[in-house]
Parts: C-alpha cells; sequence; structure tokens
C-alpha cells in the first residue's frame, strides 16, 4: 500500500496492470464509424477525493472523448459497478490498493507508456504519487498534458522544485475551485474554474434524494446525514457518530451514507447510494469530513456541514474548512473523544431548520471539460 509521496525509489517496468473495465474495449475503441479522442487521468490517491473529481470531468467529457481512469482507490471496484450502469464512455483502469507503492508505481508506467491516448490529466501529483511520471513525461513529450492542481504542502512542493517541474512539463494548470494562492496559481498557463461536482443542479431530484436515503416524500422531521467519504478505516467514527445521534436526538432522522455499513453502526441506519451529492436535496445537515467533494458540494447546495478535520499527508483539511468558516473538529485519533465533540457541535445546531430548496449552482467540471479542448484541439 502507498504510504509515502513522490520516494526517490528507482523506477522500472514489467508489472501488469490490474485492469477493470466499464464497458468491453471493442465496444469503445473500435466504433466504426469515427473514432473518438480519448483522455487518460491519472487520479491515484487514497478515499474518494481524486477518483471522484476525476469522474465530475469524465461524465462531462464522455459525451465525445472516449476517457481512461487510473486509480487505487479502495472504491474503484464499487464504482465500477455504478458507473457501468450509465453506459459511459469511460473505463476504470484499477491498481489494487493493496499493491505495493513500487508495484503501483510500475503499473502506472506500464499503463501510461503502452496505451494510445490524446491528452494526459493528472490530479494533484505533478510528479505522480512516487515520482513515477518523471520517466514517463520523458517519452510522452508529443501529449499535451494537463495538472489539476489542489492545495498542496508547501514543504512538499520545495523539496521537489515543483513549480519549475510544471512549468516545463503541463501545457495547461486547471484549479478546480480551490483558493487562488496555491503554489502554481501565479503561471501564466492557470485557468481557475468553479468546484467540479458529480451532479449539475438540473440533475439533482428533491424526490429521488429521499428516496436515495430510503425515506417516504416529504418528510416533516429534520434530516441528518453522516457522510462517511473519507478512509475506510474512518468507518468507526461515522458508525459511532450515527448511532449516538439517533440515540439523542430521536425526533430526527439519521442516516448513515457509506459504501459499506460500519460495523458500529444500526444497520437500519445505513444507506450507500453513488454519487452523494444526489442525497443532499433530502437532508438538513450533513456530518462529515473535510474533504474536497464533501466540502464543495455542501457549499454548492448551501447545506450546513459540521465536519471532521482528517491529517492527510497532501490534502490540508483545517485549512479548506477555515476558509469557507465551516463548523469542524480536528480529529485527535480518540474515537470517543472525537465523537463527543463533533456531537456538541450538532447539537449547538438543533432545533435543525428544515433545509430549502438549495438556488442554482454551476458546475465547473464543464468549463473545465472546454479548457482542455481547447488545448488539446477536440
Amino acid at each position: 500500500m502507498i504510504k509515502s509521496i513522490d520516494s526517490a525509489m528507482p523506477l522500472c517496468g514489467g508489472y501488469a496492470i490490474a485492469r477493470c473495465t466499464l464497458m468491453s474495449d471493442t465496444a469503445n475503441l473500435t466504433n466504426p464509424i469515427v473514432p473518438k479522442p480519448t483522455w487518460q487521468i491519472y487520479a491515484l490517491g487514497g478515499g474518494w477525493g481524486h477518483l471522484n473529481r476525476a469522474l465530475s470531468l469524465a461524465r462531462i467529457a464522455a459525451h465525445s472523448h472516449l476517457v481512461r481512469i487510473i486509480t487505487n482507490s479502495p472504491y474503484a471496484n464499487y464504482i465500477n459497478t455504478l458507473i457501468a450502469q450509465e453506459n459511459t464512455q469511460i473505463l476504470i483502469q484499477i491498481i489494487p490498493p493493496e499493491a505495493s507503492f513500487q508495484q503501483a508505481c510500475i503499473q502506472v508506467q506500464n499503463t501510461l507508456l503502452k496505451q494510445d491516448y490524446n491528452c494526459l490529466i493528472v490530479d494533484t501529483f505533478p510528479r505522480g504519487l512516487g515520482g513515477e511520471l518523471v520517466e514517463v513525461f520523458s517519452q510522452l513529450k508529443h501529449i499535451p498534458k494537463v495538472l489539476i492542481h489542489r492545495d498542496l504542502n508547501p514543504d512538499y512542493v520545495v523539496a521537489k522544485d515543483l513549480t519549475n517541474f510544471v512549468k516545463q512539463n503541463y501545457n495547461l494548470v486547471i484549479i478546480p475551485g480551490d483558493s487562488d494562492d496555491l503554489p502554481f496559481a501565479d503561471l501564466p498557463n492557470v485557468t481557475p474554474t468553479l468546484p467540479w461536482l458529480m451532479r449539475s443542479f438540473s440533475e439533482l431530484d428533491i424526490k429521488q434524494a429521499y428516496s436515495c436515503l430510503q425515506l417516504s416524500y416529504p418528510q416533516e422531521k429534520p434530516v441528518i446525514l453522516v457522510s462517511s467519504s473519507g478512509q475506510p478505516s474512518e468507518l468507526q467514527l461515522f458508525g459511532l457518530l450515527t448511532q449516538k445521534l439517533a440515540e439523542i436526538l430521536p425526533n430526527t432522522i439519521i442516516r448513515c451514507l457509506a459504501p459499506i455499513c460500519p460495523s458500529n453502526c444500526p444497520s437500519e441506519l445505513w444507506v450507500t447510494h453513488y454519487p452523494g451529492i444526489e442525497c443532499l436535496p433530502a437532508v438538513d445537515l450533513v456530518v462529515g469530513s473535510g474533504g474536497y467533494n464533501t466540502v464543495n458540494e455542501c457549499l454548492a447546495l448551501q447545506m450546513p456541514l459540521v465536519a471532521v478535520a482528517y491529517p492527510r499527508v497532501y490534502d490540508r483539511q483545517i485549512r479548506r474548512l477555515k476558509a469557507a468558516n465551516l463548523r469542524f473538529h480536528p480529529a485527535s485519533g480518540d474515537l470517543d473523544a472525537d465523537t463527543q465533540k463533533i456531537i456538541d457541535l450538532v447539537l449547538n445546531l438543533c432545533p435543525l431548520a428544515k433545509h430549502s430548496t438549495p438556488p442554482p449552482y454551476l458546475n465547473g467540471a464543464i468549463a473545465a471539460v472546454s479548457s482542455i479542448e481547447s488545448l488539446s484541439g477536440f
């Protein structure tokens, strides 16, 4: 399992990639009329964030492109089944999350060097998680490259001289709704957009949202959604929060949204649905993490959020939550203490008012696709 970013390990090849496609390769790659231009997205990293952001871009681009996403997210297999139902031009190439650091780097190199595509899009890590993209880029100078620029630890940026690396290797840098004081924000080829979301406003439906939460429409009681969207190891906290909130707030409907039911969560309170944003129109308060997707989805729908700010190697959740002026508690690792802190923040907001219909919002992924198409010529 990958535990560090951009190590100095030697790079080599020869390890077969674990691949899983949403449609058959033949169905996507041998269009008898006009082959579609292909975009390749690098979306390695734990949790939902990188994969979800890649999919928010891919599902819009897939109207006119074949999009491949390489990921090691532990949720990739779960997403595979759901995305396949949409019959999209999206292929998910899975590196098992249990693969070693070296194995993952080798699989990335083999995939990117042996397949044909017209544009390479890299999420967050300019050199790749293990520096494996340095060798790849030296052999793909003819391929346009796009960096999805997220907040990065300043020490990492300096240690790897990332500003110069980005200048030399990327044709376009897109900031998907994060703050404008990011490390590469002043480069001349930077394009900012609004946050990228898995659903645009017109795609949300209030009745569907209640159905996703296994609730009848409408509901007079307020609804709290406990959203477990981070690392699998964090499920225990959100399961306990669901259990405690249901005990403390008997006149409030509590639901835990997670790909699998936490062992300590009452099964009747657990739901699984993707993408989670489709549930939000039925919700009056979200309890979740301070990750990119959770925060930006709540902001777009003007949804109250109480967040657990988790430490990440690269992503500074506290910084994001402070910038958005949201209520949060920094995770301490003490399950009981963290649970009580979050419950206290929730109780400070009670009694909850029913959330009104959110105003229309714009999905930044649409503008991002246009910018990449302008760069690559199609």
